[in-house]
């Protein structure tokens, strides 16, 4: 039991620290653009962005100093906030595939909870926010002969770490606990997957949606790791 209780309060902590941080990355890159009247960051390759969250403990980052290991955001951390936030432990009652419509500033909003605090305002229509690059590598990528080699370096650099999910995104097991299968057409969630050598890495769109070394189309050609004005990401901290 006790365990259980450790194990339920990391993932709320994790939860907390996500959807109260709009971005700490914005605190160490000028390469922002305006959202919702805030700076996110944008224009970035998904390498840079892998580094820069790592950085947010050096000397004038924002975690100068902390006994903390901030990193570029897994799919195994998105997918423990999809679940809390479409289950009875986010809602407190059984979980929403399309949420509670709300009212904030005379602008409609989609809410698992029915106010601000369960707004799922993480991705890209019609959420009003940015495809959001995630720690992840198909696990056939080829360095040597990928167009995204620069991109994606530091994911293939860490694959066999805790902080980069290398796997094979088209094989539901190895997916089980990233919220890629298990909250498919939640909020209206779907996700793309192949194992394409050059759009290789994975983007999340909102909570339930996204790409993962997926076909070469919209979002899916964004999944290569280059940089691009509606692609942002989100460190996590873990300690």
């Amino acid at each position: 039991m006790k365990k259980n209780i450790i194990k339920i309060n990391l993932i709320v902590l994790l939860f907390l620290i996500i959807m109260g941080s709009k971005s700490h990355a914005a605190l160490t890159s000028k390469l922002t653009t305006q959202k919702d009247g805030k700076n996110v960051v944008v224009n970035t390759t998904i390498a840079n962005s892998y580094v820069k969250c790592k950085q947010m403990i050096n000397s004038g980052e924002s975690l100068q100093g902390a006994n903390v290991k901030p990193h570029l955001a897994t799919n195994k951390d998105w997918g423990a906030v999809s679940y809390l936030s479409n289950s009875i432990y986010g809602t407190n009652t059984a979980g929403k595939n399309n949420g509670v419509e709300i009212t904030i500033n005379d602008v409609k909003y989609r809410s698992t909870n029915g106010n601000a605090s369960g707004v799922m305002n993480w991705g890209s229509n019609p959420y009003k926010t940015l495809y959001t690059q995630t720690a992840g590598l198909i696990n056939n990528y080829d360095p040597n002969t990928s167009s995204s080699a620069t991109y994606v370096s530091e994911l293939y650099a860490n694959k066999d770490t805790a902080y980069v999910d290398y796997i094979n995104p088209t094989i539901a097991y190895q997916t089980y606990g990233m919220a890629i299968q298990e909250t498919s057409n939640i909020f209206g969630g779907i996700f793309y997957a192949n194992t394409l050598n050059y759009n290789c890495s994975s983007l999340r769109i909102g909570l339930f949606a996204g790409h993962f070394g997926s076909r070469n189309d919209n979002g899916g050609s964004r999944a290569g790791g280059a940089q691009y004005s509606d692609v942002t990401f989100r460190p996590v901290v873990w300690n």
